[in-house]
């Protein structure tokens, strides 16, 4: 991690980290900032477009430019007055919230008597996945994403059979969630089948 200062920018460049830590470390980084201040960050990481993008939208911040250059994600980001920057107690309940989602998965498949999904539902952000599941009452389980399906940090709501999974998906875009897709499960394969 290097952060570099020219000429009243601020460069943070975070590549080789993987998430969580370029969105925590940016997190960190904006709050120490004044009004009106820009920051540029350059991330490595697969999820890091989405994350700024999403993290951003649930601040207030201003995104002013994402852009892609190879492997790196290139971010401009303007610290808003009005902006409510995340807590170090919110980055350590999703953490935990990390670890808890971890050991519900491996659980849930050492568990011979528990049902196992078959179908994952993906979202735009974990905030989303985590908002759904509460929503939802007990009828899908939240897990950690399976690198299978994108490597990046994220969640899925996990259902057993494909008309339980649409039947979730269209209530829960019905009702403003961030649904991405629905993904059989296939030996130890994931196929995208809806949308």
């Amino acid at each position: 991690m290097e952060v570099l200062e020219r000429e009243k920018e601020k460069v943070l460049d975070l590549s080789g980290l993987m998430c969580p830590l370029p969105i925590v470390i940016t997190s960190e980084n904006i709050k120490r900032l004044k009004e009106g201040e820009v920051i540029t960050v350059i991330s490595t990481d697969p999820g890091f477009e989405r994350d700024i993008f999403n993290w951003c939208k649930q601040t207030g911040n201003q995104l002013l430019s994402l852009k892609k250059e190879g492997d790196k994600v290139i971010a401009q980001v303007k610290k808003v007055s009005t902006a409510i920057e995340p807590s170090l107690w919110y980055w350590i309940k999703f953490h935990s919230l990390g670890v808890k989602l971890h050991l519900r998965h491996i659980l849930m498949m050492l568990n011979p008597f528990a049902e196992k999904p078959d179908h994952f539902i993906t979202f735009s952000a974990i905030s989303e996945g985590t908002r759904a599941e509460k929503y939802l009452k007990g009828r899908a389980k939240l897990i950690p994403i399976p690198d299978e399906i994108d490597p990046r940090c994220g969640v899925v709501l996990a259902i057993k059979g494909e008309e339980k999974a649409r039947e979730i998906y269209k209530e829960l875009q019905e009702n403003g969630f961030f649904v991405e897709a629905i993904y059989k499960k296939e030996g130890k394969n994931y196929r995208r089948i809806y949308p």
